[in-house]
């Protein structure tokens, strides 16, 4: 199976045009802060996360939770519980964990058990914003791609019945991993790899945000 020209053209458009807000949160002057671009917020969320001061990664943990529910009108109670929960211990095992770690698992982040992140959808943007090279975002919109895609990643995915949660388990690891596996081959194949596996991965969530979801399927299942 292959792409056609269209369907390429439009994911590479698709991924240049992704706007999600790049914002984050200055905790110290109280105030919200509009980057300039993704990068800007990249950056500036993966050095407070890899700071050796704990006041650092503490904000840098609550801004992927801003960033992430930046859509959503229960962003910040999340921080807030955040902030209420997190602990000195915490913060220490998660820098433990980060230093000289390049092969980070969803599992190893979730046994910290760090408030407001025990499932995929957010323990997978912390990874994200950390090594957006080989990681990228594993959430409820993207699962919108999977529907038609049976011989695809995502849809081996399990979800509890009636669960609201992408629970992480040994098996939904292996999905993530395969999943932004299949984002690093899209941009081998199509763009000779001068896209990360999070930038393959916004270019689908853009189509979803569009509300493009069956092209973006047909894409998903052809590639």
């Amino acid at each position: 199976m292959a792409l056609n020209n269209e369907q390429v053209k439009s994911l590479d458009i698709s991924i240049k045009k992704y706007n999600f807000p790049a914002v984050y949160f200055d905790f110290d002057s109280k105030q919200e802060i509009r980057a300039a671009d993704m990068p800007e917020l990249e950056t500036y969320i993966q050095g407070s996360l890899t700071s050796e001061r704990e006041q650092d990664v503490k904000n840098g943990l609550a801004n992927v939770l801003y960033w992430g529910y930046g859509q959503m009108g229960i962003r910040n109670t999340r921080v807030q519980r955040f902030f209420e929960g997190i602990s000195s211990s915490h913060i220490n095992l998660f820098q433990n964990l980060i230093e000289n770690n390049d092969n980070l698992t969803l599992r190893e982040i979730k046994n910290i058990h760090m408030p407001q992140y025990s499932g995929i959808s957010f323990i997978s943007k912390i990874l994200t914003f950390l090594n957006p090279v080989n990681y990228c975002v594993l959430d409820k919109q993207i699962l919108k791609i999977k529907n038609g895609c049976e011989h695809r990643a995502l849809s081996n995915i399990r979800i509890p019945n009636r669960g609201t949660q992408i629970i992480v388990t040994a098996h939904n690891e292996g999905v993530y991993n395969a999943w932004r596996a299949e984002c690093k081959n899209i941009s081998e194949k199509y763009f000779d790899g001068k896209y990360r596996a999070v930038d393959i991965e916004r270019g689908f969530f853009n189509f979803v945000q569009k509300n493009d979801v069956s092209w973006a399927q047909k894409i998903y299942a052809g590639f």
